[in-house]
């Protein structure tokens, strides 16, 4: 049995250099029928998938496809890197910092090592290179000590970036597989295979270390719509708290957004909604055969366009986040919630029943919404 595993790397690389006598697509495809086949942890439509987001791929033999996969998990493992960077600076908090810092010593870990993969399997210069020495291996066992992982259990349903180190797991388990089967049994690739198996085993641990950061942040920002949310509902308890939490969590973004985040959000809802409307009311204008209904129709459409208008100008004083911008966009809305009232009037004063009832209905409580976070921001006339 240890004499077909030692065969095992050697049957592959015969069966890519077989491969090699086909055309450049079939190349890419039968590398990755061959991964599948010998890696339970590789699928083969994402491995095509993966190899397809190169357009170098297309004409690249089983050398270059490893070299692409490489370039690939390292774009990954520097996107997730800048990522936490980002957030090492936003957060103060010693926990959280210690979790980070040790998130960021890993994937420092994983480029140092993927880039000497490259050089070790002769990818980069030619092989004229040798492989630089790894970096220190991060001190995990301090992770361990932390207890974070203990912390972290039971709200993975609130980790946005679990599809992101997945993703990285099965980047690497391709290039590794891939430097495994073109590379010459060496001393130093055995090396190089050992050290890329054990950033492959880093990825749960990363998962674990940024689950303090990433349930603290969304705690921290739940927190933010349910205070904003609180507040709201205490002057408008028609509306009421239950809707407006509702509301923000029909937009995935509020969970990460801070106040001026939920007044862009909720004026971005609601201008969605007036949109939605001035084409409903659209439709039924050009449906309706009876002259008063159409001349209400009519109107309510003006109102609704101008709506948007004040909606749309209403967001562009928010993103300036200035005293000035964020009062002419109270102004703007202001005249925006009168959107609904003014457009059922005119069926109210000719006695005729309104089409748009429940339209006018939810426009109100969702301009009300962006009316009172919005002015909650703005500082006093």
């Amino acid at each position: 049995m240890a004499f077909l595993r030692a065969l095992s790397p050697l049957v592959f690389t015969l069966l890519l250099l077989l491969a090699a006598s086909t055309s450049d697509a079939s190349i890419l495809e039968e590398t990755c029928k061959s991964l599948a086949g010998n890696h339970t942890a590789i699928d083969y439509p994402y491995c095509v998938r993966f190899f397809q987001a190169s357009k170098e791929s297309a004409t690249a033999d089983t050398h270059g496809l490893a070299a692409i996969a490489v370039r690939i998990t390292e774009a990954a493992a520097e996107g997730t890197a800048k990522r936490i960077a980002a957030l090492r600076s936003s957060h103060k908090e010693e926990k959280m910092q210690e979790c980070l810092r040790i998130s960021s010593d890993l994937y420092a870990y994983m480029l140092a090592v993927l880039g000497n993969e490259a050089k070790a399997a002769a990818l980069v210069d030619g092989g004229a290179q040798h492989a630089a020495a790894s970096p220190p291996t991060p001190d995990v066992a301090r992770y361990v000590a932390d207890g974070c992982e203990g912390r972290f259990r039971g709200n993975k349903e609130t980790l946005p970036l679990v599809a992101e180190y997945a993703e990285f797991r099965q980047s690497a388990s391709i290039a590794l597989a891939l430097i495994e089967a073109i590379s010459p049994p060496s001393d130093q690739t055995r090396k190089a295979m050992t050290t890329m198996k054990l950033v492959r085993s880093f990825s749960p641990l990363i998962v674990f270390s940024l689950l303090l950061l990433l349930t603290s942040s969304t705690t921290s920002r739940a927190s933010l719509v349910d205070d904003a949310c609180t507040s709201f509902a205490a002057s408008h308890a028609d509306i009421g708290y239950a809707y407006c939490v509702r509301f923000f969590q029909s937009d995935e973004v509020s969970a990460t957004a801070d106040r001026y985040g939920l007044a862009a959000i909720a004026v971005k809802i609601s201008a969605a909604t007036a949109r939605g409307t001035a084409k409903r009311i659209a439709d039924l204008q050009d449906l309706e055969r009876d002259k008063r209904r159409k001349d209400c129709l009519s109107a309510c459409g003006e109102v609704y366009d101008s709506a948007v208008d004040s909606l749309d100008e209403a967001a562009k004083g928010i993103a300036s986040r200035s005293a000035d911008g964020l009062r002419d966009a109270v102004t703007v809305l202001s005249a925006a919630l009168d959107t609904p009232d003014t457009c059922e009037d005119g069926f109210r004063e000719l006695g005729l029943a309104s089409p748009l009832v429940a339209e006018d209905e939810e426009f109100s409580k969702e301009s009300a919404i962006a009316l009172g976070v919005t002015s909650a921001l703005s500082p006093p006339s």
